[in-house]
């Protein structure tokens, strides 16, 4: 009997080849689309913090566009809230479905790890981008870095200390309490007021969770409660217009600094009418560009220290675990219309 059960398998393994029915057997790692079997794809699945944000969309954007080139096969999808558990639940999914490369923007560097280690121990190659997971315990191969954190929080530091004459009290809107990379900035942005700024006063730090209607109100009620508020960084790509919103509606607009990072797009009517004189940011779109072009370059084993070009992009500078994609830019009434993400 059960020499009868296994003919009948093996028949119909046969069958099924002779039918032409594709397998989907990962390839092994580091031979990526032009290393592994003739003809396969690279398969990579490249994941935000949360999808349905303008800033995430951007960033599938330049991710689908370097696919195309490559010849990956992408899938870009998340959770639809800035929830690590959703992410590590997607991970395990990919794991079992086979992919060749995983790349995350975590929305906890601590969760995410032992999610990215079982990836990593089923030969996957993984990755990080936009924001970082714990490089020891999840084992990932490179974390793809928008702007170094430094130049990042010091300059948003900057920009408001010489708006608001280097004295008067602050407040920041982040996004998530964990996220990897809103923390990096803010551990940079309070060390940088200590040092050259002791007399700007960072009196809270808001956490709305990635909702913009929530950092809107959570910045009204500290308006309301502290009038003589001089300044508010909105740190993510939805706490600045909902922080430039609460401005608006208060009617402080040239009373109360607001600047930090987000889309030009999305801000754009809060710098013409002059509640957000400047912010910053990068090009999203190269982010994911940038990403995809790396998991490649990590599949075929081409990746190392130095300076290098990942296909548009040129004078990328690659560290030993850090690919960056360059200062980040600031925008004002002056060039802000040049930029359309």
């Amino acid at each position: 009997m059960i020499r009868f059960k296994q003919f009948l398998a093996a028949s119909l393994l046969l069958t099924l080849l002779g039918c032409g029915v594709e397998t989907t057997t990962p390839l092994a790692p580091g031979k990526g689309a032009s290393g592994g079997s003739a003809g396969k794809k690279l398969r990579v699945g490249m994941m935000p913090k949360l999808v349905g944000i303008d800033y995430f969309n951007e960033c599938k954007k330049g991710a689908e566009e370097a696919a195309q080139e490559l010849g990956i096969e992408l899938t870009y999808d998340g959770p639809s809230e800035a929830k690590v558990e959703l992410q590590v639940q997607m991970i395990d999914e990919w794991i079992a479905l086979g992919y060749d490369v995983i790349a995350v923007s975590p929305n906890d560097p601590e969760v995410i790890s032992a999610a990215l280690k079982r990836a990593k121990d089923a030969g996957i190659i993984t990755l990080t981008w936009d924001a970082d997971a714990n490089p020891a315990a999840s084992g990932r191969e490179v974390f793809v870095n928008q702007a170094p954190v430094k130049a990042v929080g010091e300059k948003l530091v900057d920009l408001m200390a010489e708006a608001i004459g280097r004295e008067g009290k602050t407040v920041i809107v982040t996004g998530s309490a964990t996220s990897p990379n809103q923390n990096a900035w803010m551990k940079v942005m309070k060390e940088h007021l200590e040092t050259n700024y002791p007399r700007i006063e960072l009196i809270e730090t808001l956490v709305p969770d990635e909702n913009q209607n929530r950092a809107r109100q959570m910045t009204l009620d500290v308006l309301t409660a502290h009038p003589d508020l001089a300044g508010v960084w909105g740190i993510t790509s939805v706490a600045l217009p909902g922080a430039a919103e609460a401005v608006r509606q208060a009617e402080k607009t040239g009373k109360v600094y607001v600047t930090g990072l987000s889309l030009p797009s999305t801000v754009r009517s809060y710098v013409k009418d002059g509640t957000v004189p400047q912010f910053v940011l990068w090009s999203p779109a190269d982010l994911g560009y940038l990403t995809l072009h790396t998991a490649k370059a990590l599949a075929d084993k081409k990746l190392s220290p130095g300076e290098q070009a990942f296909g548009r992009l040129r004078g990328i500078q690659v560290l030993k675990d850090q690919v960056i994609l360059g200062p980040p830019l600031v925008f004002n009434q002056d060039n802000i219309d040049q930029y359309e993400f």
